[in-house]
């Protein structure tokens, strides 16, 4: 409606039309994050294990996110260290369904600069609090941004629920606040973790640790 292809709306009625729909759009999200959080806290999340291939994983996002970059004219890249095996055996909905939410994050906090997402192998250095992470082979993926950044103070705020940093950046910004939330526990789920660097003003990076065997990990752990 709002595209007026007859050519038998105003501009007042196109714009109506607009902010109707994204209006909806906003509230189905509101309804699906709320639906999600809700299965998770009940433990009603089912996770699905399955091998699948990293570089499709990357190609399905660029396809989807590219087109937000370029409209905001930020570079957006992907990049994945050959010395990673071809595939991993996690849940691909849940593992997409995190790097959505981040890389969402990354290009919505980002006036200028660059957002990025490598696949690495962690590094040596590296200690993870999760115990299925310890001590097995396990892969990387960083969504860096050159973003607004997030204070000290603010940075485990935004893992709960409702919350973005401070209250000025939910005013600003649009959003719920659960995606992080719901990231967070999908990826316990998965046998992984998030650890976040930030300075503000400067970025942030956020890292998702998955074991390369999520089931085993688990398994093993119980």
């Amino acid at each position: 409606l709002a595209k007026n292809n007859d050519g038998n709306l105003t501009e007042e009625q196109e714009e109506d039309a607009r902010v109707i729909y994204e209006g909806g759009k906003s509230l189905l999200t509101l309804i699906n994050d709320i639906l999600d959080l809700s299965k998770v806290e009940a433990g009603k999340m089912n996770v699905n294990f399955e091998p699948f291939s990293i570089d499709g994983l990357l190609n399905n996002l660029s396809s989807q996110f590219n087109p937000l970059a370029n409209n905001k004219g930020i570079e957006l890249h992907f990049d994945k260290e050959e010395t990673l095996p071809a595939e991993i055996f996690s849940d691909p909905q849940r593992l997409e369904q995190i790097l959505r939410n981040l890389l969402s994050n990354g290009i919505k906090f980002t006036h200028q600069g660059r957002v990025s997402l490598q696949v690495v192998q962690p590094a040596a250095s590296v200690s993870f609090a999760n115990a299925a992470l310890q001590g097995r082979p396990a892969i990387g993926f960083a969504v860096s941004d050159t973003g607004i950044g997030i204070s000290a103070e603010n940075q485990e705020n935004v893992f709960e629920a409702f919350q973005q940093g401070d209250g000025s950046t939910s005013r600003n910004y649009g959003g719920t606040g659960l995606g992080l939330t719901i990231s967070r526990e999908l990826v316990k789920l998965l046998g992984g973790e998030i650890q976040l660097h930030s300075k503000e003003g400067q970025g942030s990076t956020f890292t998702l640790y998955l074991p390369l065997d999520g089931q085993a990990a688990l398994s093993a752990k119980q």
